[in-house]
């Protein structure tokens, strides 16, 4: 009865670390799903979606136009803009991220293009960058920013 509780013990630990497919995921893939998720929320319109990638503190702001940055924006305003628009999101895909982790935090840097909802036309392209911290409920994004051009934009897998 004894080793057969211990092994339950063991198997439920194992579980909580080692997701179904049997192998254990890394704080880049953990970081890169998150920043997923977030864009999938996006292409799909769905607040709650976009709301689990990030905590609610969450800041954007942009690196562009005559002062180089522009007026922090919270997350509710991102979200309820993203949320009020009809048909499909805008879909922002990203290229060969960057990460770098140190503990608890985390930043992910890519090239990213980014077509209105429906379109395949790029409407405009830059870098973005997101710092994420680990806490309880794992990597959630905390701080996102992004640079803006509309020329020189190439698209996303085609080289």
């Amino acid at each position: 009865m004894r080793s057969r509780l211990a092994v339950l013990a063991i198997g439920a630990m194992l579980s909580a670390v080692v997701p179904a497919s049997g192998f254990a995921q890394s704080d880049e893939q953990a970081i890169v799903a998150v920043v997923t998720r977030f864009f999938d929320g996006m292409r799909a319109r769905d607040s709650a979606m976009i709301r689990s990638t990030v905590v609610p503190s969450t800041v954007l702001e942009q690196a562009s136009g005559p002062t180089g940055l522009s007026e922090p924006r919270s997350i509710n305003w991102f979200i309820e803009r993203v949320s009020a628009g009809t048909g499909p999101g805008g879909n922002e895909l990203i290229q060969d991220p960057k990460i770098h982790i140190d503990g608890p935090m985390a930043s992910l840097w890519a090239y990213f293009t980014y077509s209105r909802g429906g379109q395949t036309a790029i409407d405009h392209c830059g870098v973005d960058s997101f710092l994420l911290r680990k806490g309880p409920d794992g990597w959630k994004i905390f701080h996102i920013a992004d640079t803006h051009r509309t020329e020189g934009c190439t698209p996303i897998g085609k080289g």
